[in-house]
């Protein structure tokens, strides 16, 4: 009996290992839980945005933007800021300065990641947006409740199954 209590405690805590994660706040509202075994060996970073470099070299990071840091109005609505730059909203309706700056990251965007590869997902009080071009992916976090402030995402290193799992797996 004590080899079967002994066999299925570490069935348990190898299941519970495999479920750990840490968590990478990027603010009150926007946190993304990645599996402990992306930290194994990996460098976590600040700069301009939160950063985490894997031991295989891939990166993972992002970022909070707002209206102010994009240098929109201050009543600008996040929500409609991944439309515009992925160009699936067209820019006629507004003003030339701000038509011209959602213009000008559309074509840097498609760049580096082919807007012809957006992807759009309606997820439980949140909506992603992604793209990738060979294992470089972006992605916006857009929380329904939350007009001020999205989430932009960004992978090096990963193809897009892999990078929007870590992304939709991790939503908190």
């Amino acid at each position: 009996m004590k080899k079967l209590s002994v066999l299925v405690l570490i069935g348990s805590l190898a299941a519970c290992a495999a479920q750990a994660t840490t968590t990478l706040s990027f603010s009150a509202d926007f946190k993304i839980a990645l599996p402990a075994s992306v930290f194994a060996g990996a460098t976590v970073f600040a700069a301009d945005e939160l950063s985490v470099k894997t031991a295989s070299g891939q990166l993972f990071s992002g970022k909070v933007l707002s209206a102010e840091s994009e240098q929109l109005p201050a009543d600008f609505d996040m929500q409609l800021y991944p439309e515009y730059v992925l160009k699936i909203k067209a820019v006629s309706g507004l003003s030339a300065q701000n038509a011209q700056l959602f213009s000008n990251t559309a074509e840097e965007i498609n760049y580096s990641f082919d807007l012809s590869d957006v992807s759009t997902e309606q997820l439980q009080g949140w909506t992603l947006y992604s793209l990738c071009k060979a294992q470089r992916c972006l992605a916006y976090v857009v929380k329904h409740k939350a007009s001020e402030y999205i989430l932009t995402v960004h992978a090096n290193g990963m193809n897009k199954t892999e990078f929007t799992g870590l992304v939709k797996g991790g939503l908190q």
